[in-house]
C-alpha cells in the first residue's frame, strides 16, 4: 500500500524553474503555505535564455529584486566583456529604454529607437536589470523563495496526479500527487513542470499547436579554431547559427526532420555535425561546459489552464521556439498573474470569478508569442526568397520611424494589455473627458515606471505583494473611502500640484485597474467598484 503524506502545504508546486519558484514566492508572500517539488537533485545550469523582457525584470522591481537582477547584468556584462563590443554598452545605459534582443535574428539598432517616446520612457528604471541569463534568475528567485519560508524539494520526481476523494481529477476537491517519494496531498496543485508536463498529459488536456520546422542546438563549447565564424546571428543556406556574446557561446538551428530521438543526451559529435552543417565551416569542437541542449520550434498551447483545483502555467500550459527568451518571460507573467489570484481564492477573500481571470488574461497572451515566435522561424529560411524577405523587414521596414520602437515594445513585454472590466471603459471615458486621454488608456496595463513627489517609486511600495493605491488628491479623498481595505493594499500619498496627473489603483502583479482625477465625481465610486472587482468585498 502507498503511504500518503499530509503536507502543510495548501499549493503543491511541480517544477523549480523559473515560474514555478516565482508562483511559490507569490503566494507565499500572501501567507499561502506552499512547497515546491523538482525532480532534480541540483539547479539546472545548462544555457537557456540569456536575458529578461523589461515587463519580467519590473516584476522583480516590485518585489525588491532589482538590485539582485542588477547584480547579475554586471557579473554577465564582465563575462562578456569586449565579445560584446560597443553597441551592447550603449544599448544598456542607464535611465534609457534597454535596446537589446532581435527579432528573427535582426538585432534591434538603439539608433533607430526614439527615447522619447512615452511609452519606452515610462519603462526606464530597470534597465541596468535585464541582461540576467535564466540560471541567474532562478538562482535569485531560490533565495527569495528560502527567504519567505518556501518548501523546495529536489529530487523528487511527480509521476501523477488524482483527487483526494473522487474518481473524476477534475473536481472542486483536495489534490494527491503521487511522486517517487510518494503519494502527497495538498489542497491545489500548480503544474509547471515543462513542455512535456506529466500532469497536463494526465489530465488529457488538449495540446493545440504547430509541428516543428527546424532541430536547434546551444551549448558553450571549447572550439579548435573559432576564427571562421562570425559574431552575432547568421544565415546560411542550410540554417541560422549564432556566435557569442558569452565566450564559447554557440547556437545553431536547421530546418528539417526531427532526430529520432528527442530525450537523448546531445552529445559533441552530434552538436559539432550541426555547427558545420549550418555554418560551412569545418570547425572543431574540443570539448563542453556543462550540457548542451537540444530543441525545436515546436508550438503549442493547451486548451484549458485549469481543471478543478489543478492549474498550468509556465511550459507546461505554453511551448514555442526559445528565440528571443520569450519562454521564461511569458512564465514569470503567469506566475505573477495568478500568484495573488489563487491566494486570495485560498484565503477566502477573492471575489466571483477572479481564478477564471487567470485564463481569460493570459491565453490570448501566449497565443499572441507563439504567433510571435512563429513569424520569426518563418523569417530563418535559408533560401533566397526568405533572405529578400529578411532584407525588406530589415533594412525597409525597421527603419521606418517608429517602427523599431514598436517592435521593442512588443518583444519587451511592456505593451501587454487586459481587459480589466466595465471600470476599463469608464475610467478611460472619464479620463478623456477631463483632458487626460494617455491615463484612461493605461487602464488594464503595466504601470512601468510611476515617479512620485516624495523620491520613492511605485516599486518600492509594491514589495509585499498587495494593491498599492497611490493617492494625488490634495485631501486624501481617495484613501479616506478605501479603509474598508486598508489590510489587502498599499496607500501612497502623492499630492499632484495640479490636477492633470491621475491617483491609481494596481494590482499585485502590476496592472492598472483604475485611474481617477480628483475633480471627477464619479471618481470614488469607479475606484469602490474596482477594488470591489479585483480584491473582493471589505
Amino acid at each position: 500500500m502507498t503511504m500518503r503524506e499530509n503536507t502543510n502545504a495548501d499549493v503543491i508546486v511541480v517544477g523549480a524553474g523559473p515560474t514555478g519558484l516565482l508562483l511559490a514566492s507569490e503566494l507565499a508572500l500572501q501567507g499561502v503555505r506552499v512547497t515546491v517539488l523538482e525532480r532534480l537533485d541540483e539547479p539546472d545550469t545548462t544555457i537557456k535564455a540569456g536575458s529578461i523582457s523589461v515587463a519580467s525584470a519590473e516584476i522583480l522591481d516590485r518585489r525588491g529584486l532589482l538590485p539582485a537582477a542588477q547584480a547579475a547584468q554586471r557579473r554577465m556584462m564582465e563575462s562578456v566583456g569586449a565579445f560584446a563590443g560597443a553597441s551592447a554598452s550603449s544599448a544598456l545605459t542607464s535611465h534609457r529604454f534597454p535596446v537589446v534582443g532581435h527579432f528573427a535574428g535582426m538585432f534591434f539598432r538603439p539608433d533607430l529607437v526614439d527615447q522619447t517616446d512615452p511609452v519606452l520612457s515610462a519603462h526606464t528604471a530597470v534597465a541596468d536589470g535585464v541582461v540576467v541569463a535564466q540560471r541567474e534568475v532562478e538562482q535569485l528567485l531560490a533565495e527569495h523563495c528560502a527567504r519567505l519560508g518556501v518548501e523546495i524539494r529536489r529530487g523528487v520526481e511527480v509521476t501523477g496526479v488524482r483527487s483526494a476523494h473522487s474518481n473524476d481529477v477534475g473536481v472542486d476537491d483536495d489534490v494527491i500527487v503521487e511522486t517517487s517519494a510518494g503519494d502527497i496531498e495538498a489542497g491545489w496543485l500548480v503544474a509547471a513542470d515543462g513542455g512535456r508536463s506529466v500532469v497536463r498529459k494526465q489530465l488529457g488536456i488538449e495540446f493545440d499547436g504547430t509541428d516543428p520546422q527546424l532541430v536547434g542546438y546551444q551549448a558553450i563549447a571549447d572550439i579548435d579554431d573559432p576564427t571562421g565564424l562570425r559574431r552575432g546571428w547568421n544565415w546560411t543556406p542550410n540554417g541560422v547559427y549564432s556566435y557569442g556574446p558569452i565566450p564559447g557561446r554557440i547556437l545553431v538551428a536547421r530546418f528539417g526532420p526531427q532526430p529520432a530521438d528527442r530525450n537523448a543526451q546531445v552529445t559533441l559529435d552530434e552538436l559539432q555535425q550541426a555547427v558545420r552543417e549550418v555554418t560551412g565551416l569545418d570547425v572543431t569542437l574540443t570539448g563542453l561546459h556543462g550540457r548542451a541542449t537540444r530543441w525545436s520550434d515546436n508550438a503549442r498551447q493547451a486548451r484549458s489552464y485549469r481543471r478543478g483545483r489543478i492549474l498550468l502555467a509556465g511550459d507546461a500550459a505554453h511551448v514555442h521556439s526559445p528565440f528571443s527568451g520569450q519562454g521564461l518571460n511569458l512564465g514569470l507573467g503567469d506566475a505573477v498573474n495568478l500568484g495573488w489570484k489563487l491566494a486570495a481564492t485560498i484565503r477566502g477573500r477573492a471575489p466571483e470569478g477572479l481564478l477564471d481571470t487567470y485564463e481569460a488574461e493570459r491565453h490570448p497572451i501566449a497565443a499572441w508569442v507563439l504567433d510571435w515566435t512563429r513569424a520569426q522561424v518563418a523569417l530563418m529560411r535559408g533560401d533566397e526568397w526568405t533572405k529578400q524577405l529578411r532584407r525588406v523587414v530589415g533594412d525597409e521596414l525597421f527603419t521606418v520611424p517608429g517602427a523599431m520602437n514598436k517592435v521593442v515594445a512588443l518583444t519587451a513585454g511592456i505593451t501587454q494589455h487586459y481587459d480589466v472590466g466595465d471600470g476599463d471603459a469608464r475610467d478611460a471615458r472619464d479620463a478623456r473627458d477631463a483632458g487626460d486621454a494617455g491615463a484612461g488608456r493605461r487602464v488594464g496595463s503595466i504601470v512601468g515606471d510611476e515617479p512620485l513627489t516624495g523620491g520613492s517609486r511605485l516599486a518600492d511600495h509594491a514589495h509585499d505583494g498587495r494593491f498599492v493605491l497611490v493617492d494625488r488628491s490634495p485631501d486624501g479623498r481617495f484613501a479616506a473611502g478605501t479603509k474598508p481595505w486598508a489590510s489587502r493594499m498599499a496607500i501612497v500619498s502623492d499630492p499632484a500640484p495640479d490636477s492633470s496627473r491621475p491617483s491609481l489603483l494596481v494590482r499585485p502583479d502590476g496592472v492598472i485597474v483604475w485611474a481617477g482625477l480628483q475633480d471627477h465625481e464619479a471618481a470614488a465610486s469607479s475606484l469602490a467598484l474596482a477594488l470591489d472587482r479585483w480584491a473582493g468585498r471589505p
